[in-house]
C-alpha cells in the first residue's frame, strides 16, 4: 500500500512490583485536593492547575505529581498530552491511578486549551515548536526522561517528541490514532482514499473544522456538539459526524442525543467550560495540518521510531481496522497494539482496562527499574 494510502488510516478515528509485592505510595495531597471525596464524580478538576510561561508569551496550564519512591526506586513519570475537543481532565483515571502507584504524572493543557496559550493564528500550531514548549517545562520541573501518552491530536505533538528528543523519552504510548509520518497533507485526496478503502467519507468533517463559520457555530450549538461528539450512540460517527456536511447539519439544526454514561454532569460541566472559552484556537490543530505548517520542520527528519510504541484503540469507532495492523510498519518497528470494545474515549470508558494495559506494557520494558 502506498504511503499516501498509509496515512489515511492514522486519520480516520480523529477524535510497581517490588520483590513480588506491589509497592502503592499514598499520596495526601491528592486525597486532600478531591471534590467531595469521588474522584470520578468531582465537578472541579483533579488538581490545582499551574502555570508556566514556556517562552515570552506563552504560558502552559498543566498538573503534575511527582514520582515517588517506592520498594527504593523512583518510578517514570508520564506525560500526558490531550486531543480535540478535550483537554487535561480526560486523564483523571490515569492520573489518579498511577499517581496512587508511585508514578509521576504531568498533563498539559495544549495550545488551545484553559489557561495554556492559544493564538488565533494557524501557523503558530508548529509540532516543533510545541515540542520545544514541552522540552521547556521538562526542565523546569527537572525531569529528564518521560513516557510519553497522547489521545487524539495528543498523538501528534506526543511522536515529534520522539522524533526530535528521542533522548527525553523512554516509550510512547497512542490512543485513538496511530502513528502519522511526515508527509505532505492533502485534504481531498485523504477523502477520496477513505472512501475508496472504508466505504464512506471518513474526514469529511475536516471540512467543516476548517470553514470561517465553524468556530461560531459549534459555540452557538454546544450542547449539540458535544452530544454528537460524546454520543452514546456511536454509530452516529459515520452517520453524522465524518461526511462531508453532515456535522454542520447536524449543529445547525440543533439536534441532541444521549450522550455516553461515562460521562458524569460534572465532566459535562468542566468540558463546556473549556469549549465556552472560544472555538478557533482549538479548530486551528486541524486547519494547521491543512496548511502542511509542519512540511519545512519535518521534510529532512528521520520518520522511524526508534522507541517501543503501545498502541490503543476502540473498536466501536476505528475504520478500516483490518488494514491497519501493518500501517507504518517500516516506521515503527516496536509496536504493540491491543483492541477495546469502546469509542474513541478508551480511557474515560474503560479506565480500569486500559490502566492496566499501560501499567503492564511499561513494565516488560523496564522490569529491572519496577
Amino acid at each position: 500500500m502506498s504511503i499516501k494510502k498509509n496515512f489515511v488510516f492514522h486519520l480516520l478515528s480523529l477524535f510497581v512490583v517490588c520483590l513480588q509485592i506491589t509497592c502503592v505510595v499514598p499520596l495526601p495531597s491528592l486525597e486532600s485536593q478531591r471534590i467531595g471525596n469521588n474522584f470520578e464524580r468531582q465537578s472541579e478538576p483533579i488538581l490545582e492547575t499551574q502555570t508556566y510561561e514556556v517562552a515570552p508569551g506563552i504560558t502552559y496550564e498543566y498538573i503534575y505529581v511527582e514520582a515517588h519512591d517506592g520498594c527504593n526506586v523512583k518510578k517514570p513519570t508520564f506525560l500526558f498530552l490531550h486531543g480535540f475537543p478535550s483537554s487535561l481532565h480526560c486523564w483523571r483515571h490515569q492520573i489518579e491511578y498511577f499517581s496512587r502507584q508511585g508514578y509521576g504524572c504531568l498533563a498539559v493543557n495544549t495550545m488551545g486549551y484553559g489557561k495554556s496559550y492559544s493564538p488565533m493564528n494557524k501557523t503558530e500550531y508548529k509540532t516543533k515548536s510545541m515540542v520545544d514548549h514541552f522540552m521547556t517545562l521538562l526542565n523546569h520541573l527537572n525531569l529528564d526522561k518521560v513516557v510519553v501518552v497522547g489521545h487524539d491530536w495528543g498523538t501528534r505533538p506526543a511522536s515529534r517528541i520522539v522524533l526530535y528528543q528521542p533522548e527525553r523519552t523512554l516509550g510512547l504510548i497512542l490512543l485513538s490514532i496511530d502513528y502519522m509520518a511526515p508527509r505532505i497533507f492533502d485534504l481531498d485526496q485523504m477523502i477520496a482514499i477513505s472512501e475508496a478503502y472504508c466505504g464512506y467519507d471518513s474526514l469529511g468533517y475536516w471540512k467543516f473544522f476548517d470553514s470561517d463559520d465553524a468556530a461560531t457555530i459549534i459555540e452557538n450549538n454546544l450542547e449539540s456538539f458535544i452530544d454528537l461528539i460524546y454520543a452514546s450512540n456511536t454509530t452516529l460517527f459515520k452517520t453524522h459526524f465524518t461526511p462531508i456536511g453532515k456535522m454542520r447539519q447536524w449543529l445547525i439544526n440543533n439536534h441532541k442525543t444521549a450522550r455516553a454514561t461515562y460521562m458524569t454532569e460534572n465532566d459535562y460541566n468542566i468540558l463546556r467550560q473549556y469549549l465556552n472559552k472560544g472555538m478557533q484556537p482549538k479548530l486551528n490543530w486541524y486547519r494547521a495540518i491543512i496548511a502542511n505548517v509542519d512540511w519545512e520542520d519535518e521534510k529532512n527528519i528521520d520518520p522511524t521510531v526508534r522507541r517501543q510504541i503501545l498502541f490503543m484503540r476502540g473498536k466501536q469507532v476505528d475504520v478500516c481496522r483490518e488494514t491497519s495492523l501493518t500501517k507504518q510498519s517500516s516506521f515503527t518497528p516496536s509496536i504493540e497494539i491491543i483492541d477495546f470494545d469502546t469509542g474513541h474515549w478508551l480511557m474515560e470508558e474503560q479506565p480500569k482496562a486500559i490502566n492496566q494495559a499501560i501499567e503492564e506494557w511499561i513494565k516488560k520494558f523496564y522490569k529491572s527499574d519496577l
